[in-house]
């Protein structure tokens, strides 16, 4: 049998300010993103802004609305990073087979000769550890189950500070059928609709549903639904020095003031698109699928994909971008754009042009990047965005 352990820090961004400043102990806090403490979310809320209903990625007025006493820190990216390379050290420890799943929380594989109570003895260590070597305020929920799909639940069923194990499938469909559909990680509000749409409201109704008739419904995703009611799940867990290619590239802006003026907008599609392409060509790599969602006042959104021919210039990558918005638009002032690339793929070989025009485009390019690369973002950019 797998036995897999899910580590999960409680409440990251905030804990780790909390350990850095003992003056916002025991206090609610919002860690935003990066310099602005205004018109965006909480990139994290800590424990006890969470007792009073505030959630991560939450806009701001509405945690101030729930938590008037509520703190407002600006987020540290460097200082995250630094502790999370702190928490992946402690990880190797146990097992190769670690897979970082995100900034806060990995899935740790134990080696075959292991058993469930080394797994507990583990995790106990593992808890000490981060609070000796990382801060004593710094505290983290583990789960351990035969699989990952199980193991992350489990660590959701007990915060903050949590050790739950699920043992085997009996198990695990007893504790499926008291959680909500989207306790599971794989089943977002999209999904959950479609269930309810067909009168399944919990885990017990979907283990009704037949393979066949979820595959009718999800394509190919109705069989991991299958699956997920009865706590099935084969998904290898891949250590981090075997991670998978960048997926995707994108950025995401929340303007400081709602707006419809479409060359304000055209404008900033541009500079996100840019930088889009900057990141791609740095990664050597091209893509084809380009995905524009925005965000209106009213928090409500819109947004769609479109393919054009593999690229990484910052221009065509705009193109298809405003395309996409100029379909979906409905003239409402918006406050959020986002934009990224998708379906991407090494950009050598690629096929050589001796087109003038084209060979010009690659030289201007080039050019930008290097002097950029040597003197910052947009030190040189196109006309459109002075």
């Amino acid at each position: 049998m797998r036995i897999i352990l899910h580590i999960d820090l409680n409440s990251y961004f905030a804990t780790i300010e909390q350990q850095a400043n003992p003056r916002l102990r025991g206090k609610p806090i919002g860690v935003t993103g990066g310099d602005r403490l205004d018109r965006t979310v909480l990139g994290t809320a800590s424990i006890e802004a969470k007792k009073l209903g505030v959630k991560t990625g939450m806009p701001i007025w509405e945690a101030k609305r729930l938590c008037p006493n509520l703190i407002l820190v600006r987020g540290d990216s460097d200082k995250y990073l630094s502790t999370t390379k702190q928490f992946i050290n402690i990880l190797k420890d146990y097992s190769p087979d670690l897979e970082i799943f995100s900034i806060d929380e990995s899935f740790l594989e134990l080696p075959t000769h292991n058993n469930l109570q080394d797994a507990t003895r583990f995790a106990v260590e593992i808890k000490q550890k981060i609070r000796s070597r990382i801060g004593e305020w710094v505290t983290c929920s583990i789960g351990i189950s035969y699989n990952k799909l199980m193991a992350k639940l489990a660590s959701d069923l007990q915060k903050p500070d949590g050790l739950v194990a699920i043992y085997d499938e009996e198990s695990a469909c007893w504790i499926l059928d008291r959680c909500k559909l989207d306790d599971l990680c794989g089943i977002g509000y999209g999904i959950k609709k479609r269930l309810f749409d067909l009168g399944v409201a919990d885990f017990k109704r979907l283990r009704l549903m037949s393979k066949e008739s979820l595959l009718a419904h999800f394509k190919s995703y109705g069989e991991t639904l299958y699956n997920m009611a009865r706590g099935i799940d084969h998904t290898p867990v891949l250590p981090f020095y075997e991670k998978d290619e960048v997926k995707s590239i994108g950025h995401q802006y929340t303007l400081n003031n709602n707006t419809g003026n479409l060359e304000k907008i055209r404008q900033l599609l541009l500079k996100l698109t840019e930088l889009i392409a900057r990141r791609s060509r740095a990664k050597k790599l091209v893509g084809k699928t380009v995905s524009c969602w925005f965000r209106y006042a009213d928090f409500s959104g819109a947004g769609m994909q479109i393919t054009i021919p593999y690229t990484h210039n910052g221009l065509e990558v705009f193109n298809g971008a405003w395309t996409i918005f100029n379909k979906t638009w409905t003239g409402r002032q918006i406050r959020l754009v986002a934009v990224s690339l998708s379906n991407l793929k090494p950009q050598n070989p690629h096929n050589l042009t001796f087109l003038e025009e084209d060979l010009r485009q690659e030289r201007i390019i080039k050019t930008l990047d290097l002097v950029n690369d040597k003197y910052g973002e947009f030190t040189l950019k196109r006309g459109y965005l002075l």
